[in-house]
Order: structure tokens, then C-alpha cells, then sequence
């Protein structure tokens, strides 16, 4: 896919900049994660962050930002670009996401370090030959913080369509040492490349999508428990 996206922009990411005066932001999806990134990240009695397109909500502290976001690449790429251009240089993004193999059960904490790109967002940050990668020292920094809850660092398999999961994609993927699937952590890894910011993702496994059925987890007390323990390590990196 070639998005003739070389040359000048027309519209600006600056051009919609808003007054966000923190240099790093955490952005979640679903809505488990929101109330505890709240919790730990001391924002219940901050303000209300500003509005940026494709965000419900969000909390500004004095030192991170917190937004949650529309589910999807486009969506999350268009809040990113706005954060960046608003002075963001550090996000950190904590979702769900499926396995795609047995070592990886529900509850596990992933911290990708490359990706393989299904959505269509990327492409127009990246050339199509390009394999998306988060920053490396973030990524220590969060192995780190993490250590106890020993996360697994592999390949992640982000994708427009999660009706389109095949099986044998997923042991193909599986094969190559893809170890979860969700919809936006490399399109995430492309922008922050493209504008030049620090980005890095922890994932909890919240379901299994490997074996002959899919195996949902949703609303369970493990991935409650293991969702916590995420935002609650997660947390100190940020602050």
C-alpha cells in the first residue's frame, strides 16, 4: 500500500493544538482502565484535561495526561498527533488485547517491541516495508516496573477487522512470534516514529484466540486483578 503521503500537509496536527502543558500522556480504550488510571496516576481531583478529537474524556494532572479514547487506529492516531503537536513527548498506551499462543493465558501482561501491521493507518506514517517499533528505553523502563508480574515481549498483530481473525492467520502469526492481537498498537508505533515521540504499550490478555473457539474473558476477576497490577506498575513509570 502506498499512500502518496510524502510532501507538506495540508492541515497541520498544529493547527488544532490545544493548552496541554505536560509532556507525557497515557491513553486507554476500554472502560475498565479508566477509572483506576485515575486512581493511580493521583488525578481524581485534577481537572478535566482538554478536549481532543476522538477522546471521551480525560484528566490533566501536573505532571501526565490522561485520555481515553474511541477504539480503532484512525481514532487514536488523530488524539496522538493532537497531544504531540500540543508538546506530548512521551505516551503510554494500556489496552486488551488476544492471545495467540498458550504462553500467553489471560491476565498476561504484553509489552510489545515490534509489530505487524493489518490496519490502514499506518501506512500513511510509514513506508509499507518498515516494521513499527516502540522506544526502546521506554520499554525497559516498563520490563522494569513490571518485573513481578513477569511480562512476555513480543510481536504484536494489530488489525481493522477483528472478524477477519483466521486460524491459520493466527498460527502463521503465532509462527513468526506475534504473541497477542489488537487494533491500534502499531499505528501508535508510526506516529510517534513519524513526529518523532517516545511511545510504548503494555497489553493484558483478555482473551484467547488460539485455540479451536474463542475463549473470552471479559469481565472476569483474573483480568480485572491482572488489569489493575498493569495500571498500578504502569503508573510509576509516568510520574
Amino acid at each position: 500500500m502506498e499512500f502518496y503521503s510524502r510532501g507538506r500537509e495540508i492541515i497541520s496536527p498544529e493547527a488544532t493544538a490545544i493548552d496541554l502543558p505536560v509532556e507525557s500522556a497515557v491513553i486507554c480504550f476500554t472502560e475498565g482502565f479508566y477509572p483506576r488510571l485515575v486512581k493511580c496516576l493521583g488525578l481524581s481531583d485534577a481537572r478535566q484535561a482538554p478536549h481532543i478529537s476522538a477522546c471521551h474524556r480525560g484528566r490533566l494532572g501536573k505532571e501526565v495526561a490522561l485520555y481515553k479514547s474511541e477504539v480503532g487506529s484512525p481514532a487514536v492516531a488523530m488524539a496522538m498527533e493532537v497531544m504531540i503537536a500540543s508538546g506530548v513527548r512521551r505516551i503510554l498506551m494500556l489496552g486488551l488485547a488476544g492471545s495467540l499462543t498458550p504462553s500467553c493465558p489471560v491476565g498476561t501482561a504484553v509489552i510489545p517491541t515490534w509489530g505487524i501491521r493489518e490496519e490502514g493507518t499506518s501506512y500513511h506514517y510509514l513506508k509499507p516495508g518498515v516494521r513499527p517499533k516502540p522506544s526502546p528505553g521506554f520499554v525497559r523502563e516498563l520490563r522494569a516496573a513490571l518485573s513481578d508480574l513477569e511480562p512476555r515481549l513480543g510481536g504484536v498483530w494489530s488489525t481493522d477487522a477483528p472478524y477477519r481473525e483466521t486460524v491459520g492467520k493466527v498460527e502463521e502469526y503465532a509462527r513468526r512470534g506475534v504473541l497477542a492481537v489488537d487494533m491500534e498498537t502499531t499505528a501508535m508505533m508510526a506516529v510517534a516514529t513519524r513526529r518523532k515521540a517516545e511511545f510504548a504499550a503494555v497489553l493484558t490478555i483478555s482473551d484467547l484466540v488460539h485455540g479451536p473457539e474463542w475463549d473470552p474473558a471479559f469481565g472476569t476477576r483474573r483480568l480485572k486483578r491482572a488489569r489493575d497490577a498493569v495500571c498500578e506498575r504502569a503508573a510509576r513509570v509516568m510520574l
